[in-house]
């Protein structure tokens, strides 16, 4: 049986996000930096588990503040990403394609946010 959160179009984005950011992350480029490595990891995986959390808060206010961190982390995500592509490790295309699919994700928490909070406890 599949938790709530796994019929979320959010939560799958996110999750697909993360996967291809973990792939990166094991790059030849990427792993010479450990320190961005990590750095990417962490923010990536993030939004998804904060996705998880929230919707198995027993509050739309709780789910809210879930939800906003991870929209936060996905900003963390998308410097990473941008640090990654000026230092050269990350081709500017991929940086491109991923940073694109961050600000989807980003839209998708923001109007979650917003209904969660509208809608009260």
């Amino acid at each position: 049986m599949d938790l709530p959160y796994r019929e979320l179009e959010v939560w799958r984005k996110a999750h697909r996000l993360a996967m291809d950011v973990l792939d990166l992350a094991e790059t030849p480029r990427v792993r010479r930096v450990p320190f961005l490595r990590d750095q990417l990891s962490r923010a990536a995986t993030s939004v998804p588990a904060n996705i998880a959390e929230g919707r198995g808060r027993r509050t739309r206010n709780d789910y809210a503040g879930f939800a906003a961190k991870a929209r936060g982390s996905v900003f963390e995500l998308d410097y990473w990403l941008y640090l990654a592509a000026e230092r050269q490790l990350i081709e500017d295309a991929t940086y491109v394609a991923l940073h694109g699919r961050a600000v989807e994700v980003s839209a998708m928490l923001a109007s979650l946010i917003d209904r969660l909070r509208s809608a009260g406890d």
